[in-house]
């Protein structure tokens, strides 16, 4: 179970199988593909390049290793990076007019001690008779944080201040407990993997009390995969997902992009070997190695996250690459190299039983058609079998597959849209 050593800046309360925590004291559009001149690229697949490539490619560190040095001591500290970043919000860790936050971690296995790290948007506003509150969940995708959602969090909260807000992090991600990764699970029985992450979250939302009648999700990539299987057990969780960019569903390219990742990768990554472990042996040169990662993501000309903004988005992910691998290697189970899906989803997709809105960004890697070709699977089977759901695909312009930081302001927009769907059900 977690100790306050972990988070030392940090006092748990134990709440009815819930840790919440309180401060002791609080610290005082892009058109193309190419880089820009702050360094920012639209994300590409996990295909790698050849040696030869990856000599002369240029790729910039903007990290210096004198400050990569600095950084290695807060690399175990991802509890106050992540306290750091989430306190550029309004609402964080005071309170403003119309919110209050925290970080909640509920308990998902009394006998482990295991837990569900999430932060939680609250409304102030008192609740008017005959009101039901609405729940919108964020899960984030492959080797990310609910960190990564901070350019949405401020605005939809803003424009739906009566609705509650949870960011989690996936079991085995982020500040959610790491415990030991099945490895002796076989690469064919991939849904025992899928297994283990469904009956972690399915308890969360057993624990925090979220059903269909009051809750949608919004997932991106591999959560997006996991949310599908989700709902394909639990149809009773939520009633509406909003999939951005999701992985595992369909390639139409399967073969064509197997063809052309170069051996070495295809060597590593079938044996399951987790890109993060580089970091985590990198040792003092780490920072700078995530750097040539987090400024292609996070720089855009500073149209994205401030300068500030992005140095703790930076620390951010630092730290979450630096945590013990977990959840991470769920990854060889669902996808082949170039991300393309081992078991398409598409094959199971009928079995979905909420309403579903798909997004895609328009220099999107993953494969639209599979968006559009679940939707049509999705409204036929359900109009069949007497319960028919809407499904509808839709593309984002100027983004990529993080549609959520490329065009926040757009993709903000359309959760709110989401948003009010939902509360007319």
């Amino acid at each position: 179970m977690l100790s306050s050593r972990h988070f030392p800046c940090l006092v748990p309360k134990r709440i009815l199988g819930t840790r919440r925590f309180s401060r002791r004291q609080p610290y005082s559009t892009l058109n193309n593909t190419s880089s820009s001149p702050g360094g920012y690229r639209i994300s590409k697949p996990p295909a790698g390049l050849p040696v030869s490539k990856l000599i002369t490619k240029g790729i910039i560190f903007p990290v210096s290793v004198r400050e990569s040095f600095k950084d290695f001591s807060k690399r175990h500290q991802l509890g106050q990076l992540q306290y750091d970043l989430l306190s550029i919000l309004p609402f964080y860790p005071e309170p403003s007019r119309l919110h209050s936050s925290e970080i909640v971690q509920t308990i998902i296995d009394e006998s482990t001690g295991d837990y569900i790290n999430e932060f939680h948007i609250s409304p102030r506003s008192s609740i008017k008779a005959g009101h039901t509150d609405k729940h919108v969940v964020f899960i984030h995708g492959y080797g990310a944080g609910l960190g990564f959602f901070v350019k949405n969090l401020q605005y939809i909260a803003e424009m739906r201040p009566d609705w509650h807000i949870h960011a989690i992090d996936l079991p085995g991600y982020g500040c959610s407990s790491r415990p030991d990764f099945p490895h002796n699970i076989q690469f064919s029985h991939y849904q025992e993997i899928e297994q283990w992450f469904i009956d972690r979250l399915s308890m969360w939302f057993k624990k925090r009390k979220l059903d269909s009648s009051n809750t949608m999700v919004v997932a991106h990539s591999m959560g997006a995969y996991l949310s599908c299987v989700l709902n394909f057990q639990h149809p009773d969780f939520f009633n509406h997902m909003l999939l951005v960019s999701p992985a595992g569903i369909y390639h139409s390219r399967k073969e064509e992009v197997l063809a052309a990742i170069p051996s070495w990768f295809q060597k590593l990554w079938n044996r399951n070997i987790s890109p993060f472990s580089l970091v985590r042996n990198s040792g003092p040169f780490g920072s700078t190695l995530v750097s040539g990662w987090t400024s292609r993501r996070f720089s855009k000309n500073n149209t994205i996250l401030t300068p500030h903004e992005q140095k703790l988005m930076h620390m951010y992910t630092y730290g979450i690459f630096n945590a013990k691998g977990s959840g991470e290697y769920m990854l060889n189970y669902f996808l082949a190299p170039g991300g393309v899906p081992r078991h398409s989803l598409l094959n199971r997709i009928q079995n979905l039983k909420c309403h579903t809105t798909w997004l895609y960004g328009s220099h999107d890697w993953m494969d639209k058609l599979g968006g559009f070709e679940a939707c049509r699977i999705i409204r036929e089977s359900s109009k069949l079998s007497g319960h028919p759901l809407e499904a509808i695909c839709k593309i984002v312009q100027d983004a990529g597959h993080h549609i959520y930081l490329d065009n926040f302001e757009e993709f903000n927009q359309l959760v709110t849209q989401e948003m009010d769907r939902f509360g007319k059900c």
